[in-house]
């Protein structure tokens, strides 16, 4: 599995607060290795990828090198799924 450091969760609330403080409603942002792997509701999919570029300028400043947005939106417990 992937290892949690007090870094990885730092990071990671910064890049959810942002993202729900641009009016999404629901959002989960997961590491896998050296990417991270953005979850909003299905029917803000659209929403965000108009915002991808505000969200991918925001994700890099906090140090993230690969960023993605998961086609399939917010599911609990999709980090246990195998990639």
């Amino acid at each position: 599995g992937e290892e949690i450091t007090s870094e990885k969760l730092k990071r990671i609330e910064e890049a959810e607060s942002f993202i729900l403080s641009s009016g999404f409603r629901q959002v989960r942002v997961r590491f896998h290795k050296d990417v991270a792997r953005i979850e909003v509701e299905k029917e803000e999919i659209e929403k965000a990828i108009n915002f991808r570029k505000e969200i991918v300028r925001r994700l890099k400043e906090v140090g993230l090198k690969y960023i993605t947005l998961d086609l399939e939106g917010y599911r609990s417990g999709s980090m246990d799924e195998i990639l």
